[in-house]
Parts: structure tokens; sequence; C-alpha cells
């Protein structure tokens, strides 16, 4: 599954963006960052990330991965948050499901694994979604304050 934020004229530095992103990232202590990517997609700048779930509860169900892209430029930006691995978080909680309680045990299994990873997908959305509210928070009272600074060079 993957969730996809837009932004517009908050002129928003993409870089220090990036960098906070991959902060939060780090900072939670059951991911290892893998992979990342800086570069252009179709001309449009882009950076992205692909943390790996090295928790336990991989193994019950929970996410294995999640993948993280900011595109565009500082006006106009898209934040994408992703999560891999699905069909892996499924496949073991269902066999141990069916192994325990048969074709009923298959179900909830499959079941107990969605919720897991439908859950740590959603915490990592909401964590991201923090770091960019606070960024661009700064960069629209940023704006602000050129807009005020300017009203009083002109009065």
């Amino acid at each position: 599954m993957a969730k996809v934020q837009h932004y517009r004229g908050l002129n928003t530095n993409l870089h220090t963006l990036y960098d906070n992103i991959k902060q939060e990232l780090q900072d939670q202590k059951e991911l290892e960052i893998v992979s990342e990517y800086k570069g252009t997609m179709n001309s449009v700048p882009l950076r992205s990330i692909v943390a790996v779930n090295k928790s336990p509860k991989v193994l019950a169900g929970s996410l294995r991965e999640i993948h993280v892209s900011v595109t565009g430029n500082p006006n106009d930006y898209a934040v994408e948050v992703a999560s891999g691995a699905w069909f892996g978080s499924l496949l073991w909680t269902g066999a141990v499901g069916l192994i325990i309680g048969g074709p009923i045990g298959l179900e909830a299994g499959a079941t107990v694994g969605g919720i897991m990873a439908y859950e740590f997908e959603k915490h990592m959305w909401n964590k991201i979604l923090e770091v960019v509210k606070k960024k661009a928070r700064c960069s629209l009272q940023s704006i602000l304050l050129t807009i005020i600074i300017t009203a009083i060079d002109i009065i």
C-alpha cells in the first residue's frame, strides 16, 4: 500500500526535509536503512529511502520494509510512504494458522498478520507526517515573515 500527500506553495527546503525524515527512520530502533536514492525521475528531483524492519514482530506479521520518497521542487512536492513485502507479512501468520487451526486458522492468522502490517504502516505514516508538518510550518512561518518584512519596507 502507499499513501501520498501533496504540498504546494510552501517553499520547503527538500534536502532538509529528506534529512529530517531519514533521521526519524534512524530514530526508530527496529528499522535499518538499506538503500537511498538521490537523483531525478522524468526530470523531477527525487529522494528516496528504504528501511527494513528488524523487529521480531516481522515473524508475527508486521511489515518487513518501508519506502519513503520526496518528489518535486520546494513549492510543489509530494511525500509518499509505501510499504513492501505484504505477502511475506501474511504468509508466515497464515501458514502457522493453517497448521494450528486448519482453514479457519489460516484466515485468522492472515487477518492478524494484515492488522499488524497495517498498524506498522500507519505508525510510520504518522511519524513521517509529523516531520513534514513541522518542516512545512517552518517554511510557512518564513514566508509570512518575509511578507511582513517586505510590507514594512514598503511603508
